[in-house]
């Protein structure tokens, strides 16, 4: 009996089909998609779609590619809500929108300004969006603009875009969020998200190519303003977000005006809070170390006193863009992107209590002292610098 039931059962799992498969030649692949509003208050979806066939063609080289046509089509698509946005590309497309290989989601200026909730909520209901996916404001330009750029490396814009922020997040030149990051800061009592910015960069009026300049600060959902880079790197300084970034000092320690480049690499930040009474103050510590990687000034900087002057120097940058940054969200906008209330809460549970409620008045005038340590570890392969006859 017990042999019969055991078939039964491995029959039973071997002839179930798979009810939700999907043919491959019947799903279009999205390479990129953006949401954006427009002055109706319509909700826009456009989406970059791959075209295998012209894909594969293009792929020996040697001028097919263009003689096959872009390995890619840009749809857009418009509704009362973006489901039903969404929904509205089945009565123009042959295929069925597969997203499951998409990791961007370009949100519109127009969309971020007014409010993201409302995508967020789609997004996250959807089970074929990747909860991974990069988020990224665009300015400048459409979203058409965007996925209709020609001037890449890459065989479509998305790809060149992609490379773009996974090196950003491999050497911290900027700041890089996901979706989870950005629900995650949103649930998070009284922490404000930012979103990394791409800006499209015109000539004549025509998009030329795509840059990520800073980023987007948001309240709750909705952007309120921009960071310019080095704000968004003392940010990142203060969210312990640095590795392998460069860092450039423009005055070498004689005085003089030259450059010299670092790598940082290691690097850690703390936030203390600190209750005297009714006074609450943020002790923020930075230690970092570098290796020098270029230097124009000619003469040695090797020695025991340029290298302590060194570290000075690289102390005052890091200084400067972190209190450029808090007077940016602080003083600006008055968020607390950082998370200094959640600090508080952690170490003053009964002192946050009281004042949780008035945190909003009280946070811009909040005192926050800034202490950063550099040490410099490496001056590379070569000691002095090259003298020339």
């Amino acid at each position: 009996m017990k042999k019969v039931l055991s078939l039964l059962i491995i029959l039973s799992l071997l002839l179930t089909g798979c009810w939700d498969k999907r043919e491959i030649n019947e799903l279009s692949f999205v390479q990129g998609i953006g949401m954006d509003i427009d002055k109706d208050k319509m909700c826009n979806i456009t989406v970059q779609v791959l075209k295998p066939a012209n894909l594969a063609t293009s792929s020996g080289g040697g001028g097919g590619g263009a003689a096959a046509g872009k390995p890619y089509e840009v749809y857009s698509s418009r509704g009362v809500d973006f489901a039903k946005a969404f929904a509205n590309f089945n009565t123009e497309l042959s295929r069925t929108l597969f997203l499951q290989h998409n990791e961007i989601i370009f949100i519109g200026e127009n969309l971020a300004r007014s409010g993201i909730y409302s995508m967020l909520d789609f997004i996250t209901r959807n089970p074929e969006f990747r909860r991974t996916s990069y988020l990224v404001v665009v300015t400048g330009g459409t979203l058409d603009d965007l996925m209709k750029l020609s001037k890449n490396v890459e065989k479509y814009p998305y790809k060149e875009i992609l490379g773009m922020i996974q090196n950003q997040r491999n050497t911290s030149s900027g700041y890089v969020c996901d979706v989870n990051h950005f629900v995650e800061t949103l649930e998070t009592e009284e922490v404000q998200p930012i979103v990394g910015r791409l800006e499209i960069v015109k000539k004549d009026g025509k998009p030329q190519h795509a840059r990520f300049v800073g980023a987007a600060a948001f309240k709750n959902d909705k952007m309120i303003g921009f960071l310019s880079e080095e704000q968004t790197k003392g940010i990142m300084w203060m969210d312990n977000f640095i590795k392998n970034t460069s860092l450039v000092i423009d005055k070498g320690p004689k005085g003089d005006k030259t450059h010299i480049t670092f790598t940082v690499i290691k690097a850690k930040s703390s936030i203390i809070p600190k209750v005297n009474g009714d006074d609450v103050s943020f002790d923020v510590k930075i230690n970092f170390e570098s290796n020098m990687t270029e230097q124009d000034a000619m003469y040695n900087l090797t020695e025991l006193k340029m290298i302590k002057s060194l570290e000075d120097l690289q102390e005052q940058k890091v200084k400067s863009e972190i209190e450029d940054a808090l007077n940016a969200i602080q003083k600006k906008y008055k968020v607390d992107s950082i998370g200094f209330g959640q600090k508080l809460q952690e170490k003053y549970p009964k002192v946050w209590e009281k004042i949780k409620d008035r945190w909003n008045e009280i946070y811009p005038n909040v005192k926050i002292n800034v202490s950063v340590k550099a040490s410099l570890k490496r001056s590379g392969l070569t000691s002095k610098p090259i003298q020339p006859r």
